[in-house]
């Protein structure tokens, strides 16, 4: 694992310069700076720990460049635009395990350490600054924070890794460390949280917005317990002999479920956070406003970005001036939206008696308004430059088709789904006109700790606590009611049923955000996607174009495999080759 240090501190100048414009990450220096300068100042000392705060958005796809660390593409939620094999997601989900999987994995553990050595050399260095002790006080939590959270990254792809302390490496260093239990790795992790979160301030304001408060610290402890109260990481190893430790906890412990739902009660309780509502101006808009906010009391860790288009660019139609669009939400995450009402499309039919339910012949109206608010489907409506006003999206194929059509899944010009990524995305702000959007990336939101919570209190047998917290959710996102106050979930049920419930909820809430690809691993669920074909809809206008009648059509996309040996990603094969006391994970 030496080779990881090699850039010890010329990182610096790397790390200023990828800072975003317009908060506290414009950083003020901007040549190559050694560690005695930097620490000789405060803005540069100020400036470096920004710079640490760069890879917090890491998985959300802004350009090619972080593509590879966006895993909604490789289970479920979404079909990669590119169809060559040797493509990341492709290697993933075909099993193929090319020379480039293992590079690039290699080259993930690598920006993970890379990260954690930079905090520490913060942490080395700050007390030689000229900052004020309470101002030292506080950024060093911020780079313990920053630090665990990366331990956390780096535990979601390959469970125990080796912990090193606070210890700064040379490129003359040789580390010859073993991999840590998962149990240690968890408890530093926490200890380190449980340790800083007083030093942290509950909230900032102005410029400051966006860095690390007590309640992040907290936040990031409940996803970290959940994981680790999680089936693959509750004695639940797919590992054998001595590599179990290393990969999870040994046993299953029931009460690790009870330590998970204290550590999300812990973040309500703080009384910072609340779900941004509005369905005053339409059901479920304070859902949709929240992302393309820049402050929010939902957001308990923010990423905030420089005012501007780039998700627009990243996943818009081309005919709103898109021009990437990585990837495209699958027929899969679309049906996983329940009805207006709250239910399953499959349980709640349309019929005379239940004019609101699904209508396989008009599939996308009553539906749960987050629905709309995460997919752009075939009649979005969505700003058009040219006519300075919302138009229908069109995917369909037949007369008046556009370049938004669906296309084979060997083409890369348009949609292979039939459906574009909404999430994120300003309706207003075509690429090729309108205002730029001013926002923050939502690491971190009070609606995953709500989910958290009812996760957590379901599998500690209490059901009613999991329902009443989802309620919360459900009524934001502007489901109906219901005559029952229930917004679609059952007045009783099993664990086992809530928990599938609690699991559809996660996937509907938080598409897009970084989790779905962690939870089926987490759950042990991948089998529900192995050897599973993803499918698109396949629209036409059998009609003429004024007159439009469209019949839908499920299609075959390419086969998604998730064999038993994706619940863990390898450890870079040199650094086992040069390290022999780092064991390398199954399967590899």
């Amino acid at each position: 694992m030496n080779r990881l240090y090699f850039l010890f501190f010329d990182v610096f100048a790397l790390a200023i310069a990828s800072c975003e414009k317009g908060n506290f990450l414009d950083t003020k220096t901007t040549v190559d700076l050694n560690k005695e300068i930097v620490f000789a100042d405060s803005a540069n000392t100020i400036d470096y720990l920004s710079g640490l705060y760069v890879d917090l958005s890491l998985g959300y796809t802004l350009s090619s460049d972080n593509s590879g660390y966006d895993y909604a593409k490789m289970c479920d939620e979404a079909e990669g635009r590119y169809p060559a094999l040797g493509n990341y997601d492709k290697v993933v989900t075909q099993g193929t395990f090319s020379g480039s999987f293992f590079s690039t994995i290699a080259g993930q553990w690598a920006n993970f350490y890379q990260n954690i050595q930079n905090a520490n050399i913060f942490l080395a260095e700050v007390d030689k600054s000229p900052l004020s002790a309470g101002k030292k006080t506080r950024t060093k939590a911020e780079a313990r924070f920053l630090r665990a959270y990366h331990y956390h990254n780096l535990m979601k792809y390959f469970g125990g890794v080796p912990l090193i302390g606070d210890k700064v490496f040379s490129a003359t260093d040789r580390d010859e460390s073993a991999r840590s239990t998962y149990e240690e790795c968890v408890n530093y992790v926490v200890s380190e949280l449980d340790a800083i979160a007083n030093d942290l301030p509950p909230n900032y304001s102005g410029l400051d917005y966006g860095r690390i408060t007590k309640g992040a610290c907290l936040a990031l402890k409940s996803r970290v317990l959940l994981y680790a109260a999680s089936p693959l990481y509750n004695g639940g190893s797919t590992a054998t002999g001595e590599l179990i430790k290393y990969t999870a906890y040994p046993d299953a412990n029931q009460n690790r479920w009870e330590k998970a739902a204290l550590a999300a009660k812990a973040v309500m309780n703080l009384n910072e956070y609340s779900l941004n509502i509005d369905n005053t101006t339409k059901p479920g808009y304070g859902f949709y406003k929240l992302f393309i906010s820049r402050v929010n009391n939902e957001f308990i860790l923010p990423r905030p970005l420089p005012p501007g288009k780039q998700l627009e660019q990243a996943f818009n139609p081309r005919s709103r001036g898109g021009a990437n669009f990585y990837y495209y939400p699958t027929q899969e995450l679309v049906d996983m939206f329940p009805t207006i009402n709250g239910k399953p499309i499959t349980d709640d039919l349309k019929t005379a008696g239940n004019p609101t339910g699904y209508d396989a012949a008009n599939p996308y109206v009553n539906r749960d308004p987050r629905f709309e608010s995460t997919v752009i489907y075939n009649g979005s409506l969505f700003y058009l430059n040219a006519d300075r006003a919302l138009r229908e999206v069109n995917t369909f194929k037949g007369l008046g088709a556009t370049t938004d059509a669906i296309i084979s899944t060997t083409g890369n010009t348009s949609t292979s789904t039939g459906y574009f990524v909404r999430k994120l995305q300003d309706e207003l702000a075509a690429f090729t006109g309108g205002g730029n959007v001013n926002r923050s990336l939502p690491i971190i939101r009070y609606g995953e700790i709500l989910l958290n919570y009812a996760e957590a209190a379901n599998e500690m047998g209490n059901t009613a606590e999991a329902i009443t917290t989802l309620k919360l959710l459900r009524e934001r996102a502007g489901i109906n009611a219901g005559a029952d106050g229930l917004f679609g979930l059952p007045a009783t049920t099993t664990v086992a049923g809530m928990k599938k419930i609690i699991q559809n909820e996660r996937a509907v809430e938080l598409a897009f955000e970084n989790h779905r690809f962690w939870d089926v691993r987490r759950w042990k669920i991948g089998s529900l996607i192995d050897g599973k074909n993803m499918h698109g809809m396949e629209i036409t206008n059998v009609g003429n174009a004024t007159a439009r009648v469209y019949t839908y059509k499920r299609v075959d996309l390419t086969k998604h495999y998730f064999k038993e040996i994706y619940y863990y990603f390898p450890i870079p094969k040199n650094d086992v080759t040069i390290n022999p006391n780092l064991t390398q994970n199954p399967g590899y």
